[in-house]
């Protein structure tokens, strides 16, 4: 899933946010049995994928299982309906001067020219956030994989079409803005891929945080852009994530698995939960 794979990069300024150390968190509230939240990076890479074994025993003895979005077959066929239009005008919308650019770009990702000017925007934009050949599967659907061998309940926190909805309802400006910048530092995000790997097996999302703002330039206009966007992508949905996860967590015995990013700030995962009542304790 594209969209599920840009999340866990897409992170805001916060050198001093609290919960800026820590993947996997133990989870209280009142007398319910434990939970647990695991933080992911959506990557395929082996590196990352060695951390899953250790976290099948919390899975194992877990009431539900809750992670971010279950990539199914409709899933993705939805993703990839919602991702094209009837209507050639992507070229037209980008602009003479930047469609090059933007078309090159694509193309690198395996995107057909035959299909690049039917992509919307937004799904433009999420395919170049993406790693250039990322190994599949990820991290993700390997636990979802776990889980359901082990005959867990599985209960997703979102569904596609929301998170297809959080770039897609960004202002058409925004979005384009974005869209020709990440064409144009499209090197810069690429080699950022290996440093944000290595701070997520380091479990600094602190330093995420750090990478993604040296990877926005100081204009202003542009910086907005990137405000909006990260509003859409981590604060309207750590609201969600909290008001689904909470019910469940007060009847306890919860592993959830979702972005790092989501984990992390004042604003984030476990702030809101620490408002809502709950204890958070840092395992690793």
């Amino acid at each position: 899933m594209a969209l599920a794979t840009a999340l866990p990069t897409a992170l805001p300024a916060a050198p001093t946010a609290p919960y800026d150390h820590g993947l996997l968190w133990k989870i209280t509230l009142g007398d319910a049995p434990v939970s647990h939240l695991f933080g992911t990076l959506h990557s395929g890479e082996p590196r990352v994928l060695d951390r899953a074994a250790p976290l099948y025993t919390y899975i194992d003895a877990a009431r539900v299982f809750m992670p971010e979005l279950v990539a199914d077959a409709d899933a993705v066929n939805a993703f990839m309906a919602a991702s094209t239009s009837d209507a050639d005008d992507l070229p037209k919308k980008v602009g003479r001067k930047h469609w090059p650019q933007v078309s090159q770009k694509l193309a690198l990702h395996g995107v057909d020219e035959r299909v690049q000017p039917r992509l919307r925007p937004w799904a433009a934009l999420v395919t170049l956030l993406q790693p250039v050949g990322g190994a599949q599967p990820t991290l993700d659907e390997v636990l979802v994989r776990r889980a359901r061998a082990s005959g867990r309940k599985i209960l997703p926190i979102e569904n596609v079409q929301e998170q297809i909805d959080a770039i897609a309802r960004l202002p058409d400006a925004t979005v384009m803005a974005l869209l020709i910048d990440s064409a144009r530092r499209h090197d810069a995000i690429q080699a950022g891929v290996s440093p944000m790997t290595d701070a997520w097996l380091a479990g600094d999302t602190g330093e995420l945080a750090r990478l993604n703002t040296r990877l926005i330039g100081d204009d202003k206009a542009l910086r907005r852009h990137a405000d909006l966007f990260m509003q859409s992508l981590l604060g309207q949905r750590n609201a969600r994530f909290v008001e689904r996860l909470l019910p469940q967590i007060r009847e306890g015995g919860v592993f959830a698995a979702f972005g790092a990013s989501h984990l992390t700030g004042p604003e984030g995962v476990l702030a809101r939960l620490l408002q809502a009542g709950c204890t958070t304790d840092r395992i690793a």
